[in-house]
C-alpha cells in the first residue's frame, strides 16, 4: 500500500515528466525507422518541419517539467530544457548511425535546436509583454 503523500508525489512526477518521456519516445520511434520506411515516407510533413515541431514540443514539455508545471519565465528551467533537448538531439543522431540506411546529420541537430529555441524565445517574449 502506498501512503497518500507518496502517491501524490508520484503523481506530480508522472504529470510533469510523463510528457517528456512520451515525446522522447516518439522521437526515438521515428528515428528508429530505416530509410524508405512507410512510416517516414507517409508522414504528413517534411523532415525539416518534423524536426522543428518535434523538438518544439519537447522544449514545451521539458520547460514545464523543469519549472514544476509553470509557464512563467525561469532562466534556469529554460537553460536546463535547452541543454537536455540539445543533448537528446545529439544522442538521436548518434543512434541513427546504427539504423539501416540512416545517417547522422549536423543539420538535423541544428533544426532540433532551433525547434527548442523557438518555444523558449516565445515564452520569454510572452513574459516581457506581460510586464
Amino acid at each position: 500500500m502506498i501512503p497518500g503523500n507518496r502517491l501524490t508525489k508520484l503523481w506530480q512526477i508522472l504529470s510533469l515528466w510523463g510528457l517528456v518521456v512520451a515525446q522522447m519516445s516518439l522521437i526515438f520511434y521515428f528515428s528508429s525507422r530505416p530509410a524508405g520506411s512507410i512510416v517516414l515516407e507517409e508522414f504528413p510533413v517534411s523532415a525539416p518541419l518534423g524536426h522543428l515541431f518535434g523538438y518544439f514540443l519537447l522544449s514545451v514539455f521539458l520547460y514545464r517539467a523543469f519549472n514544476r508545471g509553470s509557464f512563467d519565465w525561469n532562466s534556469k528551467a529554460a537553460g536546463s530544457a535547452l541543454l537536455v533537448g540539445f543533448l537528446y538531439a545529439l544522442s538521436d543522431e548518434i543512434h541513427q548511425l546504427f539504423v539501416p540506411g540512416r545517417q547522422a546529420a549536423i543539420i538535423d541537430v541544428v533544426l532540433d535546436t532551433v525547434g527548442l529555441l523557438i518555444f523558449l524565445i516565445l515564452i520569454r517574449i510572452r513574459t516581457i509583454i506581460k510586464r
